[in-house]
């Protein structure tokens, strides 16, 4: 992003607050920045654009032709701008890339995408990326969707935690498609509730997350609230109930096993079923702090003989297996 630090100066100006220079050219037409955006007016610093502002070419146009090569921000919307940038790629990515380089290329961007969400509260501009992340999930899948054979689970131990959602939205889709799941919508709720899965995590320490070993039960019982967390998190949002139940539900088991309800697999949305084997299928095929990655072969290996029927219904596992085996 490498965004300049500058000084705004003049008596209306707050001359100890410091703004980070966004040039105009990464405005993109027809998009909405959920930041502030700021004007040097001669001596002075005035608000150019709110939240939510929706920007024009024409706007834009006029901007870099009265000479504002720049608009400023706070440092603490950072995070936000830099969300703003990767998601303003998104639509040239499905005019210009395969799938399989796509979806590497999403991934990347749900990863900055998650840390967004730990970063923050669930806004009306968070579900609004987030729907978009999971529009061009869908899209990418419908094309080829055995293009999830292109997903790593290479990444430092940290980082699983902010790419692992993306992964299992994209694995949650291939899955539910292979099982005759058509509707555009339908995969997206999906989808989306994938990338919603594991967002009570933002409630628990990245050094327990993370840890290097065993959980002390205390660490355990945490952990084992984020399902609850999420819900809690998503309740004012507008998401749908389908991916309600796939946050809340993801950790439940089809004998009654699983947490934090002990559901049967009667009483799971088969939609919940293929996002917890999506879970499942990419904490296994990733690098984590307290376990080394398996193959693919050997997940699903695993998955045949520990897990099957008594954890993961059969169905979604053999869509998974078609969508990897070309």
């Amino acid at each position: 992003m490498n965004w300049q630090l500058a000084k705004p100066a003049g008596p209306d100006a707050a001359m100890d607050t410091k703004f980070l220079q966004f040039p105009v050219d990464r405005l993109i037409d027809n998009s909405i920045t959920d930041f502030d955006l700021f004007a040097h007016v001669g001596t002075h610093v005035i608000l150019y654009s709110g939240t939510g502002y929706k920007w024009m070419r024409s706007e834009l146009n006029g901007l870099l032709n009265h000479g504002y090569r720049h608009l400023y921000i706070r440092p603490e919307d950072t995070s936000k701008a830099a969300i703003y940038e990767k998601m303003a790629k998104l639509p040239e990515l499905a005019k210009t890339l395969k799938p399989e380089d796509r979806l590497q290329k999403i991934q990347d961007i749900g990863a900055t995408f998650s840390r967004y969400l730990f970063e923050g509260d669930i806004t009306e501009s968070t579900v609004r990326k987030a729907s978009e992340l999971a529009t061009n999930i869908v899209e990418c899948i419908q094309e080829d969707r055995r293009c999830i054979a292109s997903i790593s689970g290479l990444a430092s131990h940290d980082m699983y935690t902010y790419l692992h959602s993306i992964r299992v939205a994209a694995y949650a889709t291939a899955i539910a498609l292979q099982m005759g799941v058509t509707d555009s919508e339908s995969l997206k709720m999906i989808a989306l509730g994938g990338i919603f899965h594991d967002v009570g995590k933002t409630a628990i320490p990245l050094e327990v997350i993370n840890k290097n070993g065993p959980l002390l039960e205390a660490e355990w019982l945490l952990m084992k609230s984020h399902p609850a967390q999420g819900l809690e998190k998503i309740a004012d949002s507008c998401l749908h109930q389908v991916c309600r139940e796939i946050v809340v539900h993801h950790h439940e088991r089809l004998n009654g096993s699983g947490y934090p309800h002990g559901l049967t697999k009667d009483s799971l949305l088969p939609e919940v079923q293929i996002a917890t084997l999506a879970d499942v299928f990419d904490a296994l095929t990733s690098s984590r702090s307290y376990q080394n990655k398996r193959s693919r072969f050997e997940a699903l290996d695993f998955i045949r003989h520990r897990l099957l029927r008594t954890d993961i219904a059969v169905d979604p596992f053999k869509a998974l297996v078609e969508c990897l085996v070309k």
